[in-house]
């Protein structure tokens, strides 16, 4: 089978592998939507993403949804030719996180298509895909198969809103409207958050966000936009900019609450004071946990509407090209892998 592999920076390569065979209690899924991620996108510009560090080529790709073409021996409740939604974390079962529910904070999370743990886990950058049964959705017949592959960054903004409490009737301020801040506001307003304000540097972003639902936008670099202020009762950094989450801790209530979602550097400096004396709540949201099935009902009810969110589509054959145009932008929103 054909598989691209990350090999660096900007080096992704085509090779040729042998299709895997399922175990007894997975199925060899064929991938036809794959989502370039923003995570997906640092790992191509910088050859990591984070602390993770790849020690070998690997196959990017998580957000999928793909056809059952063969199940194990004893896999239930799936059948060759069902259509899915794929979960891609595997976390161990175990581990005191595990335990206690926090599974997304497991040592020793298996995730497709991610360097974080050792051996890498191929993702769907690939003709065929072993997964366990249990990470699969079926899917409702009335579900396009592109919408189910933008359940898992679906899943990202709904546990980050989640971490925020409730929402219902709340302010809230979006830094960053990248395919998760856009997401976090399709969230927010299905849960009745009466007024959000997106901030972001491109253009087109914003204009995307008013077209979702909206109710005001701003740009970070035009101060006169956004200085004074300070009534927000939740505010998301979703950019992974330093910058964007300086201003999300201005412009949100004293008392209030700033959720990080976005993979910002390593090391940075932020104002310890401001989080002091205004008495903030920072909270970190990682992945997500015991939300999957929840997104896949959101959508399929039509409580969350996910149209508009794929901007554009490319080939699997033109890989190495959607990922360059991904990294540029270029007027997209989420691009997605057709296969």
């Amino acid at each position: 089978m054909k598989t691209f592999q990350l090999f660096g920076p900007k080096d992704i390569r085509l090779v040729e592998k042998a299709v895997p065979v399922p175990g007894a209690h997975e199925v060899l899924v064929r991938p036809v939507f794959t989502g370039i991620c923003g995570s997906d996108i640092h790992y191509f510009r910088h050859g990591y993403c984070g602390q993770y560090k790849p020690l070998y080529p690997f196959a990017l790709g998580h957000e999928f949804a793909g056809v059952v073409e063969r199940v194990g021996q004893q896999v239930q409740g799936l059948a060759v030719g069902d259509c899915v939604a794929v979960d891609p974390s595997m976390p161990c079962g175990t581990c005191h996180h595990c335990r206690s529910g926090q599974y997304n904070l497991c040592l020793s999370m298996r995730y497709f298509g991610s360097a974080s743990c050792h051996p890498h886990i191929d993702g769907s950058m690939s003709q065929f895909v072993v997964v366990p049964a249990v990470n699969c959705y079926v899917l409702p017949p009335q579900m396009p198969m592109e919408h189910a592959a933008l359940l898992e960054p679906l899943c990202v903004a709904l546990h980050a809103v989640r971490q925020a409490g409730h929402v219902s009737g709340k302010s809230v301020f979006i830094a960053g409207g990248g395919p998760i801040g856009q997401l976090i506001l399709r969230v927010l307003k299905a849960f009745g958050t009466y007024s959000i304000t997106v901030s972001d540097v491109d253009a087109f972003a914003r204009g995307f966000a008013l077209k979702s639902g909206a109710s005001a936008v701003v740009d970070p670099l035009v101060e006169s936009e956004w200085k004074g202020m300070a009534d927000f009762d939740v505010a998301f950094e979703a950019s992974g900019n330093p910058a964007a989450l300086s201003n999300a801790l201005h412009v949100v209530k004293r008392g209030g609450d700033v959720v990080l979602v976005g993979t910002l550097p390593e090391t940075f400096s932020i104002s310890g004071n401001v989080i002091m004396n205004r008495q903030l709540r920072l909270l970190g949201s990682f992945r997500f946990a015991h939300v999957f099935e929840e997104a896949l009902k959101l959508v399929a009810s039509g409580i969350i509407e996910l149209d508009g969110m794929v901007t554009a589509t490319f080939s699997f054959d033109d890989i190495p090209l959607a990922f360059q145009q991904a990294l540029e932008k270029n007027g997209h929103m989420k691009i997605q892998i057709a296969s």
